[in-house]
């Protein structure tokens, strides 16, 4: 149970230490007067989400620290234990702090935690239900899950086979859907390579050859000016009376004369026959290059041809020859080792048909559980809403079998809670048929069954009895009074009957002094409490009736909690 809570800098509370008692404890004062503040505050040690906003004005940053008091047989030793933190009795001491910077330091039994941490934690440790808990028994999506908490072992026990199952279910196809398109993008892949590889080798290509088909095109494309030169050279070089290599001849042949007068004429005749005799090969070439001149405008064609199927290669796989043949060696390699493996495809389709077919069996017997659970809520929850007047209304758990392609973690169930309020109406969704009051009674129907089940320390009941009045909200002082009986319960409440049902009653104030707001919160004794119950009776103006009143309705609930021990 919660031991004790010290706030500070929270919104309106400056400071604020509370130290808190077992059996029902209630929290009255004034609307604004910061109560549910308290409760916000407690919140964040069982790891709400927190706010900088929450920081009080003025403050860099707010602090909450709360000590509970935990049952031997409680699940947060284990926790704890898994976590590695200390606890040598069985004291818990949370703190939170959070500054303007949006730090959130956490810390368990002085161990640095996250919040994850914190909730997993508190949610044995304290429940709180209020308009958001109100919210969630509205959402259909959530039944499942409250009727999953009146379960036995059994039950929970099939659900944890279940969700195991279902993992592995998941995992796997996860894997097919993966395989599956992996297939596709392989095929889709093979394709292409095979388109690549083919267009590459059926153009069979050699290296160089397109710099060679260049220097062909050239020499065809320039056919009729090559030869004209051609010819030209060789009439310059081999006419007679003005050939150049006559006149080299007669030229050789004069130095060869004086040659022998002169280093200098050696030299120069030694020049001139090197030139003789080089032109003379120059001139034998000009001639075999005239005799070979062979014009194809058909192989100009085909050249041409060739050229632009290279480039087009060249632009797909290049940009040059040489890339373009080793990209075709490359996908030849690739396409060589891709493997599409049907089998490992058929063997997981066959794995999942299995365990579907084991979750669906599985599904069925939790189902049949459910459905047994479901049968003794209804009749507890019809009974508790009996004692909450509302003898005429009716309690139903609904089911609808979801098929084996539609299985969820939870199984083969959707539920769904429906609530008829007179007599003879139907039943209808309890979002569609309750009112504030009606589903204020519905919720405390479900934590007087739940409060024996639940491992949790302390139950918090914000507000809960808003919307009644009269006989009904007596007995909803009688019933959190019996809640109370099984764990710790804090009430936040404007209803004088329920909180003269507490064992006792804190008074929320809010004071301004100094153009500064704050929130004081004080034990009443039992003379204060005839005061603060009468204002709740009168409202503004408190007259000696009225205490007479407020006196005598405590007297009546110390009576009605006799009869309830």
């Amino acid at each position: 149970m919660l031991k004790e809570l010290i706030i500070n800098n929270f919104a309106i509370i400056n400071e604020l230490q509370i130290d808190f008692k077992n059996g029902m404890t209630a929290l009255t004062g004034e609307t604004g007067a910061g109560k549910s503040i308290i409760i916000d505050a407690l919140g964040l040690l069982v790891g709400s989400r927190s706010s900088v906003d929450f920081i009080r004005t003025g403050q860099d940053s707010l602090k909450v620290q709360g000590l509970f008091e935990v049952s031997s047989s409680s699940p947060v030793f284990a926790i704890l234990d898994k976590y590695g933190i200390d606890h040598t009795d069985k004291s818990i001491i949370i703190k939170r702090e959070i500054n303007r910077k949006g730090r959130n330091v956490c810390r368990l039994n002085e161990e640095l935690v996250n919040t994850t941490t914190l909730k997993e934690i508190g949610k044995y440790l304290v429940e709180i239900h209020g308009q958001n808990q109100q919210q969630e028994l509205l959402d259909e999506d959530n039944h499942i899950d409250i009727l999953d908490r009146f379960a036995d072992d059994k039950l929970l026990k099939l659900l944890n086979q279940y969700h195991e199952l279902f993992d592995e279910y998941q995992t796997k196809k996860a894997r097919l859907r993966a395989i599956q398109k992996d297939s596709q993008n392989l095929a889709q892949r093979i394709d292409m390579l095979k388109f690549q590889t083919e267009e590459i080798d059926s153009t069979q290509i050699k290296q160089g050859e397109d710099d060679e088909l260049e220097d062909e095109k050239n020499h065809l494309a320039n056919f009729e000016k090559i030869s004209e030169a051609l010819q030209e050279s060789y009439r310059t070089l081999s006419e007679n009376n003005i050939g150049v290599v006559d006149a080299l001849g007669n030229v050789r042949d004069q130095l060869d004369d004086i040659s022998g007068y002169d280093k200098v004429y050696k030299e120069l005749y030694d020049s001139i026959n090197g030139a003789y005799y080089q032109i003379q090969d120059d001139m034998s070439t000009i001639s075999d290059q005239l005799d070979g001149l062979d014009f194809d405008e058909n192989r100009l064609d085909e050249i041409q041809k060739r050229l632009i199927a290279l480039d087009n290669l060249k632009k797909k796989y290049g940009p040059t020859l040489d890339e373009v043949i080793q990209f075709g060696i490359d996908a030849h390699d690739e396409l060589s080792k891709i493997d599409i493996d049907d089998s490992t495809e058929a063997k997981l389709e066959q794995d999942i048909q299995d365990i579907q077919d084991q979750l669906m069996k599985l599904g069925k017997q939790l189902s049949d559980e459910r459905h047994q659970v479901a049968t003794g809520l209804e009749k507890s929850i019809n009974y508790q809403l009996k004692e909450l007047y509302m003898k005429n209304a009716r309690f139903d758990v609904g089911f609808k079998t979801l098929d084996e392609d539609s299985l969820t973690e939870k199984g083969i169930d959707q539920v769904r809670f429906n609530l008829k309020t007179n007599v003879g109406e139907d039943f209808k969704p309890l979002a569609k048929v309750a009112s504030g009051g009606e589903l204020s009674r519905v919720i405390l129907a479900f934590e007087a069954i739940i409060a024996e089940k639940m491992n949790v320390e302390t139950i918090i009941f914000d507000e809960i009895d808003t919307g009644v009045s009269g006989r009904v909200a007596q007995a909803i002082g009688d019933k959190i009074y019996r809640v109370s009986q099984a764990v710790q319960v804090l009430c936040i409440t404007h209803l004088p009957q329920v909180a003269a049902m507490s064992d006792r009653q804190f008074q929320i104030e809010k004071k301004t002094i100094k153009n500064k707001t704050s929130t004081s919160v004080s034990l009443l004794n039992d003379h204060e409490r005839v005061d603060a119950i009468s204002l709740m009776l009168a409202g503004t103006k408190v007259t000696d009736l009225t205490k007479e009143h407020a006196q005598e309705l405590l007297e009546l609930a110390q009576g009605e909690q006799k009869r309830l021990d």
